[in-house]
């Protein structure tokens, strides 16, 4: 056991000590969350700007959506006199999203303003699970229309905004639609008051018209805006203001909808199946991940070989991939002869979250399963980038300019982002082998099919 210890600390060391020496800081600008009112001139300068000197340093643009992206920004520059501030900053998204890189981002989100009300997609449409107090009756109501658009064709004008590939816009839309910026600008409303139409919980159709909300979500503070997947979690209960959540009523839940944190575990099944919930591939607070893992290994793990382990990555949007390298190499050697590590993923798992799945499968023995929605990105994509803000909206935008490849894997530094080289996996799948896609009335009842699919696969 000790020796085990003596490997993983020597390695998490060596590995800090070679990144440290080889891997260039990165200073990032954090996007502001305050968008100014822009004159035509201020827009017409920050998207000359983005053509002149943000397009060039990002690689992962075609030739022809390079064109497009240069067709959009023309015709942005040309409507100033016409465009609105937050126009203007969905124009900046829409031409950024053209690569359909997720990495490749104008973060102008969170500069929308929202209604009192929030949403996410389910197997069977866009339901309201989290409202203003006053609002409250509207929890667990199903979003038929936003304004004169379905919930189906809002999603379809909305795509061309945002970065990424289908499920990622169908995590990041959930939202964008609750903003009555986007549904303006989209064409399914005219103005800040919007009308849905809503099939509540007894069956019945209701039509309200909504406003923007009189005060902040306060359990979005601090938050970044593609929180996206944290409109699952309940805010704790003490929080001054909270808005309320059709989980509330529910005592029993998911390990997946307590208290966000980095990682997490248990024991479940009458201590048969191991659990870990890592929600971010980062530490959130002093102590590096990495030994946080270590801890696991030596007071969990090695004293009690498990027969299964669940690794659940639902809630991951990504980090610092470093901080799992050796934890994914060791993972799936800690189970018992004959035994499972079941991987949870979603469309909110992304970017550092993927390459951590993509990292347990190519250190598999045959043993990794991986279980749940199709995740949030593709095998390959660019990332590696830096955030850059507008001269005048401040719109924080990303360039990505390093290739990444955990399918076929990586085998050139000189194309592909070195450490993916160095640590990739090669010829492994990223589809789910058990693909499950969690129905409304399922997770209201605090149900979790995924878990259950992967305790089923544990027996």
């Amino acid at each position: 056991m000790s020796m085990t210890l003596v490997q993983w600390k020597s390695g998490a060391l060596a590995l800090a000590g070679f990144l440290i020496l080889s891997t260039p800081t990165v200073a990032q600008t954090p996007p502001t969350s305050i968008l100014p009112d822009l004159t035509p001139a201020q827009m017409r300068e920050d998207l000359t700007f983005l053509k002149k000197e943000w397009a060039p340093q990002d690689k992962s643009f075609t030739g022809e959506e390079q064109r497009e992206f240069n067709q959009i920004v023309d015709s942005a520059i040309s409507l100033t006199d016409k465009l609105s501030s937050k126009g203007f900053a969905l124009e900046v998204m829409r031409a950024v999203a053209v690569s359909r890189n997720g990495h490749t981002v104008a973060r102008a989100a969170n500069m929308m303003n929202s209604l009192p009300i929030k949403a996410w997609w389910f197997a069977d449409g866009l339901y309201i699970i989290k409202a203003q107090p006053e609002f409250a009756d509207l929890l667990g109501a199903r979003i038929d229309k936003l304004g004169s658009l379905t919930s189906g064709d809002a999603l379809h004008k909305l795509a061309p905004f945002i970065s990424g590939t289908d499920q990622r816009i169908r995590f990041l839309s959930a939202n964008l639609l609750t903003s009555p910026d986007v549904l303006e600008h989209i064409g399914a409303a005219s103005g800040p008051e919007i009308s849905l139409t809503l099939r509540l919980a007894d069956g019945t159709i209701r039509a309200v018209k909504l406003s923007p909300a009189s005060a902040p979500d306060p359990g979005d503070k601090g938050k970044n805006i593609n929180k996206g997947y944290t409109v699952l979690v309940p805010d704790d209960g003490s929080l001054e203001g909270r808005w309320k959540h059709v989980l509330d009523p529910i005592k029993e839940r998911s390990p997946l909808y307590t208290k966000r944190t980095d990682v997490t575990t248990s024991w479940l099944n009458g201590k048969q199946v191991f659990y870990i919930r890592l929600d971010t591939v980062s530490s959130i607070d002093d102590t590096p991940l990495d030994q946080k893992f270590a801890g696991i290994f030596r007071k969990s793990l090695l004293p009690s070989i498990p027969k299964f382990i669940v690794i659940d990555l639902r809630l991951n949007s990504g980090g610092d991939f470093f901080n799992t390298i050796l934890f994914s190499q060791a993972l799936p050697k800690l189970v018992s002869a004959n035994g499972r590590v079941l991987v949870l993923v979603s469309r909110a798992t992304f970017s550092a979250g993927i390459s951590t799945a993509a990292m347990l499968k190519g250190a598999s023995q045959g043993n990794v399963t991986l279980v749940g929605e199709t995740m949030g990105d593709s095998g390959q994509f660019w990332s590696e980038g830096e955030t850059i803000p507008l001269p005048n909206s401040k719109i924080g935008v990303e360039y990505s300019n390093q290739f990444e490849d955990y399918e076929n894997g990586c085998t050139d530094p000189a194309t592909c982002f070195w450490a993916v080289v160095a640590f990739g996996p090669k010829n492994i799948s990223l589809t789910p082998e058990e693909k499950i896609d969690v129905t409304f009335d399922d997770y209201a009842a605090g149900r979790d099919p995924v878990l259950e699919k992967a305790l089923s696969l544990s027996r």
